[in-house]
């Protein structure tokens, strides 16, 4: 019974069909043959607007013939060298105007759209100066782990990390390479016990290496979550801390002369096949690599 008065309700509601037969229009209505229409106007010529546009004269004139269908009415008296609005053109084609240019502004470009960048702490300190002048970039801290889940789940376009894991499904180029030292403030600083992050590959193989040449672990004075940290600390203070040389540098620290084997790394940018965001990806990997290749 509710779809039979549904039915009578709508059969006796001339508004309600009007719409319906409206939207069914409009939904064939295409932006590029608007355009094309509102040219055409303009030159008084739909020859001259099928060339502005890349068309043959048939495929316009078809384009033509689609607008007037969606609004269900004719709209230009359809001349062969002139192309002339009747009184319902020349009252939509104002209309039509003002929908394409908010249509337009709504629409916004992929430089325009902030590219997002997630990496340590440690490596933005150096890697933001390079890259803010260039592009819009929203910077946000995270662990490499999450950093690489954070590409592969589509909540970051780029992430600079170290090359210390298998960065499986996605693009990765290599930004420099060097090394991990223990650093001070004092170039002759003397034994002492060490500031260290977290259990990273970095500090596992420094520590076994430490073991295999001293015979005994490696006095660690304090755990530290983060490289910046460290290397803040060491700067303003007689501490000595594991780091990654780009780092190090920043705070113009020195390596310590009773040195274990050096740990070397990569420095990656990794990111998903994007052929929209490839020439900016392109731009911010030439900077880095130039800042990255002084930094070590």
């Amino acid at each position: 019974m509710k779809e039979l008065s549904d039915y009578f309700l709508f059969k006796n509601n001339p508004q309600e069909q009007f719409l319906q037969k409206l939207e069914q229009s409009l939904k064939n209505l295409r932006v590029v043959d608007v355009e094309l229409f509102i040219t055409s106007a303009r030159m008084n010529h739909l020859g001259k607007a099928a060339t502005f546009h890349h068309l043959s004269q048939s495929a316009a004139s078809t384009a033509i013939c689609r607008v007037e269908a969606a609004f269900g009415s004719t709209l230009c008296t359809h001349e062969k060298r002139r192309f002339c609005l009747t009184r319902e053109g020349q009252v939509l084609l104002p209309r039509l105007e003002s929908w394409i240019k908010r249509l337009r502004e709504l629409v916004v470009s992929q430089d325009q759209i902030p590219l997002r960048l997630v990496t340590t702490h440690a490596i933005a300190q150096i890697a933001a100066p390079a890259v803010l002048s260039l592009d819009l970039i929203d910077f946000q801290h995270m662990r490499p782990d999450r950093a690489y889940a954070a590409i592969l789940q589509g909540r970051a376009d780029i992430a600079l990390v170290l090359d210390n894991a298998p960065w499986k499904g996605v693009l990765a180029t290599e930004l420099g390479c060097g090394h991990f030292r223990l650093y001070a403030k004092c170039p002759s600083a003397p034994l002492k016990s060490v500031l260290l992050p977290e259990e990273q590959i970095e500090v596992l193989a420094l520590q076994q290496t430490w073991f295999d040449t001293h015979g005994y672990p490696l006095a660690v004075k304090s755990r530290i979550p983060s490289w910046s940290l460290i290397a803040q600390i060491c700067a303003e203070s007689e501490e000595i801390g594991f780091l990654p040389d780009f780092l190090a540098r920043k705070f113009s620290l020195s390596p310590v002369p009773w040195q274990p084997a050096l740990s070397s790394y990569r420095l990656l940018a990794i990111h998903r096949q994007d052929e929209a965001l490839q020439e900016r990806f392109d731009r911010l990997i030439e900077a880095l690599r130039k800042v990255f290749e002084v930094s070590f």
